[in-house]
This record gives structure tokens, sequence and C-alpha cells, in this order.
């Protein structure tokens, strides 16, 4: 499970997702750009791994140009 969360307040998630896809969509809709991510697996958290972070930043991109583009 992927986890949101304000840096200030790291153990209050912010919002959950089961895949990158679906916490790219949640992070697109979001302007805060201090949150932070993580995994959490069997009770214990760590952050993306670079892969991770690379994916979930080119989804977030193409959700967020879908989102401009329906605007249009």
């Amino acid at each position: 499970m992927y986890v949101i969360s304000d840096p200030s307040r790291p153990h209050v998630a912010l919002g959950t997702a089961a895949t990158l896809d679906a916490l790219a969509s949640t992070l697109a809709a979001r302007s805060d750009p201090n949150l932070v991510v993580y995994v959490n697996r069997d009770g214990l958290s760590h952050a993306l791994d670079a892969a991770e972070r690379r994916e979930l930043d080119e989804l977030i991109q193409a959700a967020r140009s879908l989102s401009e583009d329906a605007r249009r």
C-alpha cells in the first residue's frame, strides 16, 4: 500500500492507494508539493525506490496533462 502524508505529521495518512496509478491520480489533484509518499507493507514503512519514484512522477505528469486537456 502507498501512503501520502505531510512531513510535519508523518504518522497521519492523508491518503492511501493500492497502486501507483491510483496514487498518481490523487497526487495530481493536490497542489501541495511538500507531501511525502511511502510504501507500507506488512506494517513496515519505507521510501519509494528510484524506479517507483520515476514511475510515479511520469504518472502524475500524465494525469495532470489529461486534466488540463479536459478543461480546454
